[in-house]
């Protein structure tokens, strides 16, 4: 693997599920994403939770690949991150592929590229809170990270 993108969802509404400006907000995240996507051996992982997935719809869309949903991807108040599960599962994928993705909310894009920057790359690298419908970008062999926003 030689990236690995990890994105937050856009902007929801009451019923979950991506609002107008959540929408715009992915769809001009995905046209970013574009100058660091170079390459057509993507994976795109999501949350199963309904602003997630649809913000993985509209990325896949872009990119032109399909989406698989997984449970550890999901973080909320009785829902909490599972780090070592999420870079298990990373893992498990970077051989199939060049850039894995991951769509995923607050708790994952805050801290999982500096975990897994660690764990995997042995350097540490400094994340911070970003806003919806923007990525942090681990590029692997360079071990930097790049702000998408």
């Amino acid at each position: 693997m030689k990236k690995l993108v990890v994105a937050r969802h856009g902007q929801y509404g009451h019923d979950d599920r991506l609002n107008e400006t959540g929408r715009d907000q992915v769809a001009g995240l995905a046209k970013k994403l574009e100058a660091h996507i170079n390459s057509d051996s993507v994976l795109l992982l999501t949350s199963p939770v309904d602003r997630a997935r649809e913000s993985a719809e509209i990325i896949g869309s872009y990119f032109g690949v399909g989406l698989e949903e997984h449970e550890v991807l999901w973080s909320e108040n009785d829902h909490p991150e599972d780090f070592p599960r999420a870079l298990e599962l990373v893992k498990s994928r970077q051989g199939d592929v060049d850039i894995i993705i991951l769509m995923t909310h607050f708790e994952y894009v805050e801290h999982f590229p500096a975990y897994f920057a660690k764990k995997e790359l042995e350097v540490e690298l400094r994340c911070r809170l970003i806003e919806k419908g923007e990525a942090w970008v681990v590029d692997c062999e360079q071990k930097s990270l790049i702000h998408v926003a």
